[in-house]
């Protein structure tokens, strides 16, 4: 196991309160953290693709990506690529928000910070793919 995974884990649930979405990548945040993935990645539920990367706001509006907004992520794992660990968010609905990276490293930024604080400083950050622990 990773244990970055369980640092993540001990701040769950955390509420999706927004969802930004342009040519770059998607963002997803609350008054707690955020994700911000600029690289590839998908929604889905039930195993059914509910959206694909490098889309445009207009489009994801359309796509259900928005529909995160008021869900819980309540479970945290990972996936091996040829790159590294990337993050696998499930949702309280059942949605899978999904990383896909094509890069070696930068391409996802997680961040968690104290609810009261509004400078919104990091108490956890994690930058990935994360390199797997090979020991």
């Amino acid at each position: 196991m990773f244990p970055w995974i369980e640092d993540i884990r001990a701040f769950l649930p955390l509420t999706v309160a927004a969802v930004e979405a342009d040519g770059d990548g998607v963002c997803l945040s609350g008054n707690q953290w955020r994700l911000r993935v600029n690289t590839n990645w998908r929604v889905s539920a039930t195993e059914i693709t509910a959206m694909s990367p490098s889309i445009s706001g207009n489009v994801a509006k359309g796509q259900d990506l928005y529909d995160l907004i008021g869900d819980e992520v309540v479970q945290v794992s990972t996936q091996t690529r040829d790159v590294g660990l990337d993050l696998i968010l499930r949702t309280r609905t059942g949605r899978i928000f999904e990383i896909l990276s094509d890069y070696p490293y930068g391409e996802w930024i997680f961040s968690v910070w104290r609810p009261e604080d509004e400078r919104q400083v990091p108490v956890f950050d994690l930058e990935g793919p994360v390199a797997p622990d090979l020991t």
